[in-house]
C-alpha cells in the first residue's frame, strides 16, 4: 500500500522520469598546445592518441594539454615574456607548457643566456626546463582560441589553445600510459584522424595563424542546443 501511495506522489518513475534533466557540468578550465613544423606538404604536428581504456574521448588523436593547475597561476623561475596575454591567458600558457612536458616529454622556449641549477624549491616543469638549461619563452606562444565542452557531456572543459613552432621544440616526443603514438605527424601529406570538430578547427585556425591569414579576432568555439557556433574570445584583450 505504502508502495502504491509513493508511486502515485512520485509518477515520473513509472516512465523512467523522462521530465529529470540530467545535471549540468561545469566546464574545467584547460589549456592545450598545437605544435607546428614545416611548410605545405612537409607540415607536421605533435599529436598523439589517447588509450581505449580512457573514459574521455578514447582512441581520439589530440593536442597534448589538460586542466589548469594551481601552481600555474604564479610565474615560474625559468620562464621569461606573456606581456602579449592577458592574466588568465598567461596561466593557461604555463598549463599548456606543462602539460606538454608531462605529455610527449618535450619542452618548448628558448637557450637561457644563463645557466640555472634546479633546487627542491621547483616544481617538476621548472626542474625540466633549468636541468636543460632552457627558459620557458611564453612569448614564442600565440593564443589561438578558446573551446567549451557542450552541456551533455559528463567531464567537461574550458580550453584555451596556443600555437608554438617546432623551432622551439626540444626533446623527442615519447608515449606513455595517457598519450600513445605520440610523434610528429604528417599532416601535410597524410590527414589524421580520428579527430574531434573543435581539434579539426583549432587545428585549421592554427595552420592559418602560422601562415598570417587569420582573422585577428580569436574565436570561441561552443555547441548550443546542439548547433555549433562560433564567437570572439573577450579573453584576448588585454585590459579584461
Amino acid at each position: 500500500m505504502n508502495d502504491i501511495a509513493d508511486r502515485a506522489r512520485h509518477p515520473d518513475q513509472l516512465r523512467g522520469s523522462p521530465a529529470a534533466k540530467p545535471p549540468i557540468v561545469r566546464p574545467r578550465d584547460a589549456a592545450s598546445l598545437i605544435l607546428l613544423r614545416g611548410k605545405g606538404s612537409d607540415l607536421e604536428l605533435l599529436a598523439g592518441r589517447r588509450p581505449l581504456q580512457m573514459k574521455f574521448m578514447p582512441g581520439v588523436y589530440v593536442f597534448p594539454g589538460g586542466a589548469i593547475d594551481r601552481e600555474d597561476g604564479r610565474r615560474w623561475r625559468v620562464e621569461s615574456g606573456g606581456e602579449h596575454l592577458a592574466p588568465r591567458l598567461l596561466r593557461c600558457a604555463r598549463a599548456a607548457l606543462r602539460e606538454t612536458w608531462e605529455e610527449t616529454g618535450v619542452l618548448v622556449g628558448r637557450r637561457s643566456p644563463e645557466r640555472r641549477a634546479s633546487d627542491p624549491g621547483m616544481t617538476p616543469v621548472e626542474a625540466a626546463y633549468a636541468e636543460h638549461g632552457l627558459t620557458a619563452a611564453i612569448g614564442v606562444l600565440t593564443y589561438v582560441g578558446r573551446a567549451i565542452t557542450p552541456t551533455p557531456v559528463f567531464r567537461r572543459f574550458n580550453t584555451r589553445f596556443f600555437l608554438a613552432d617546432g623551432e622551439h621544440v626540444f626533446g623527442e616526443p615519447a608515449a606513455n600510459d595517457e598519450f600513445e603514438d605520440v610523434r610528429w605527424h604528417p599532416i601535410g601529406r597524410q590527414p589524421l584522424s580520428p579527430f574531434r570538430d573543435v581539434t579539426q578547427f583549432m587545428l585549421a585556425r592554427a595552420i592559418a595563424v602560422r601562415d598570417g591569414t587569420a582573422s585577428p579576432e580569436a574565436p570561441l568555439f561552443c555547441s548550443m542546443r546542439g548547433a555549433r557556433r562560433v564567437l570572439v574570445c573577450r579573453e584576448a584583450i588585454l585590459d579584461l
